[in-house]
């Protein structure tokens, strides 16, 4: 399961990149039909995901464009790409530039319809949102409590945020820190799921890449998506607990436990207080090693 941590993007209408991710054992592709493919290859991009969907069941999810053309992003075509891609071994739906709590609602539908075109239970497929205008950054927070019964998680994007509010996307990403925490805040009050955090661009910046990944895991982000291959180890080194954070997880749990029952309430452990949030934290960090194989 940990490559669910970095699923890798893959632009639907790349043979030659298709045929590669299928080589590299990862179990998370993010197949791309938007913004890494032009207008005249779209169709070309949903055949493409088809034969990835084929070849890899469970494993990819896709990113569709949107429904219709707003504040002049996308091209409006989402509704194709949900009636060509939607079929058993779906490992989920991308939505791209969710502003408002309806055009959420329309993708839902949306996707209903294609469920059920394709045979499958209505609510079955899980839904990502992205988050990624300043428009959907105010409206983050009912878009999260929007209370859909399929499973949804938000995931956040810098590119088309830093294009909306007419910035430059520095290396830093101070220009994102404000809707990038909000996003957090908003799927842990609506109990999502942890968000996933917005791509790094820049391939050859090992180090930009682990800074941008440290900041999204210390706001709450559960993952962080790679748009190259090598990117998804560092990726999940940031993410993967350290031997250090799970020796000290692992005495916090077992003197928590060996106080359990006398009443203690808070302790001191190598004089650090111990409460029960430290403790519920401490579980939850072994729970997330697991995952890794620790």
């Amino acid at each position: 399961m940990q490559n669910a941590i970095a699923p890798l993007f893959v632009p639907g209408h790349k043979e030659r990149l298709r045929d590669k991710a299928l080589t590299l054992g990862l179990t998370a592709l993010l197949v791309d039909l938007e913004d890494a493919v032009p207008g005249a290859e779209k169709e070309a991009a949903r055949r493409g995901a088809r034969a990835l969907l084929a070849q890899a069941p469970g494993v990819c999810q896709v990113r569709i464009n949107p429904l219709q053309i707003a504040r002049g992003f996308g091209t409006g075509c989402g509704r194709e790409d949900l009636a060509a891609v939607v079929r058993s071994g779906i490992a989920g739906i991308v939505a791209p530039k969710i502003d408002t709590v309806d055009a959420l609602r329309a993708v839902d539908a949306a996707l209903v319809e294609a469920e059920r075109s394709a045979g499958l239970a209505a609510h079955s497929v899980p839904l990502g949102v992205t988050i990624e205008t300043a428009l959907g950054s105010a409206n983050v927070h009912g878009i999260a409590g929007a209370r859909l019964t399929r499973p949804m998680r938000l995931l956040f994007g810098m590119g088309d945020l830093t294009t909306d509010l007419g910035v430059d996307w520095t290396r830093g990403e101070e220009e994102g820190a404000l809707p990038r925490a909000m996003i957090a805040l908003a799927s842990r009050a609506a109990m999502l799921a942890k968000p996933f955090d917005t791509v790094f661009t820049d391939v050859a910046d090992d180090e930009g890449l682990r800074a941008s990944t440290r900041r999204g895991k210390s706001l709450g982000y559960g993952g962080k998506a790679a748009i190259h291959p090598k990117q998804v180890a560092a990726i999940l080194a940031v993410y993967r607990p350290s031997q250090a954070e799970q020796a000290w997880a692992r005495r916090v749990v077992e003197a928590a436990t060996e106080r359990a029952g006398r009443g203690d309430g808070a302790f001191l452990l190598e004089n650090r207080m111990i409460d029960d949030p430290i403790v519920a934290r401490a579980q939850d960090l072994l729970a997330f090693a697991a995952q890794f194989g620790d």
